[in-house]
């Protein structure tokens, strides 16, 4: 939450932790400048289940697009735009990539991060992957 436009120049988080039945935790919650609904889904090692897991997300908050409006009326979002999908993780295996160019909704942004040493303390390297 504390990364405010570091994946995305004007992504900001709103929410974390939202409880998903079936499918875990939406790990963050977010709008994008044009107001859209942006879920984000991170792992912090190697797991080719994180698609499913955001996949699984994804499905969740469209099928439940009432109650998710109500949660959070107070925010400013484009529900007529459909959710967005950014998946991070620090490597993406070949076959979940191979898997992933075959899935076309929803779209799926996938991001590296790796942590870096900086000058003023430890910190975090966000890369977007093209296809590869």
């Amino acid at each position: 939450m504390e990364f405010d436009g570091a994946l995305e120049e004007g992504l900001r988080a709103f929410d974390a932790k939202i409880p998903c039945p079936s499918c875990g935790e939406i790990d963050l919650l977010a709008v994008d400048r044009a107001s859209q609904l942006t879920i984000i889904d991170f792992e912090m090692t190697f797991d080719d289940s994180l698609l499913l897991r955001g996949i699984g997300h994804f499905d969740w908050v469209v099928r439940n697009m009432p109650n998710v409006r109500r949660m959070y009326r107070e925010q400013v979002v484009n529900f007529s735009l459909p959710p967005r999908l950014f998946l991070l993780a620090p490597q993406f295996s070949p076959l979940l990539r191979s898997v992933a160019r075959q899935i076309t909704r929803p779209q799926i942004h996938w991001v590296r991060y790796h942590t870096v040493d900086a000058s003023g303390g430890p910190g975090i390297l966000f890369e977007p992957v093209a296809d590869e």
